[in-house]
């Protein structure tokens, strides 16, 4: 059926309703990104501080260009074929609706969580929001994937659950790997906040400037594929996380 639509009949009140129409598809996938990449979202991402709050002890990260740096190695050498990759991967498979490459995606990224902080820290958020996927979106392959994780039958690292989630609200595949890694750099800058390294303006500004590194990473994570997946080559925040991990008084999980 053709639609013909004469300008004698092109009102204001017509033009009005065609836009809010449309953005009523484009609103849906930007405002899932935006809640998932909310700080308020209840998994627990900003208890940790990626081996900052130990790093800062040492007297190795204490101010804002040694904080740069720290973030920039993090993102590029520590997440982007790791954590960045997982959540690229994990959002084909999903597109794809397939399952079992999905749990073989978390398999793979469990094998290259070299630490035990690393490792906890990723299965704790992924595992909470595993528990949240199905009340913001309904699907059978989500909810089956978050039953599998609930039940311990796949990892339910948190960067292939967000991919998943990521996929089935609609979220494009670039985008949800942007938020990931975004994530990483957020994480680390309200630890940083919090530890008065800098102020939060100053963290944002720095947020800002960090773009063009989350970019790059991003770039490298939607290229990777399963078998060039890695663990991260940023072996001092490694340490730092492991050492941080065995201290009883300390302000962050990990």
């Amino acid at each position: 059926m053709v639609w013909e639509v004469h300008t004698s009949t092109i009102t204001p009140s017509l033009i009005l309703t065609m836009l809010e129409g449309d953005l009523a598809v484009r609103a849906g996938p930007l405002l899932s990104l935006m809640q998932l990449a909310d700080s308020a979202l209840p998994i627990g991402r900003h208890a940790h501080a990626f081996g900052l709050e130990r790093m800062l002890r040492d007297g190795r990260v204490t101010t804002p260009d040694a904080l740069r740096e720290m973030i920039v190695s993090a993102l590029i050498h520590g997440s982007a074929r790791a954590d960045g990759a997982g959540t690229a991967l994990a959002h084909t498979a999903f597109v794809d609706r397939n399952l079992e490459e999905l749990k073989a995606v978390d398999a793979r990224l469990d094998l290259l969580k070299f630490t035990a902080p690393a490792q906890v820290a990723s299965r704790r958020c992924g595992s909470r929001l595993a528990v949240l996927a199905p009340s913001l979106h309904a699907d059978p392959m989500l909810a089956e994937y978050a039953t599998a994780v609930a039940g311990k039958v796949t990892p339910g690292h948190l960067a292939v659950i967000s991919g998943a989630l990521a996929a089935a609200m609609g979220v494009n595949r670039e985008n949800a790997v942007l938020a990931e890694l975004r994530g990483v750099a957020t994480m680390i800058l309200s630890a940083a906040v919090r530890l008065d390294v800098l102020s939060a303006t100053a963290a944002q500004r720095m947020l800002v400037a960090l773009s063009t590194e989350i970019i790059a990473a991003a770039e490298i994570a939607l290229v990777t594929r399963p078998d060039e997946m890695e663990g991260g080559a940023a072996v001092g925040l490694d340490i730092a996380a492991m050492r941080h991990a065995r201290e009883h008084g300390r302000l962050f999980a990990t």
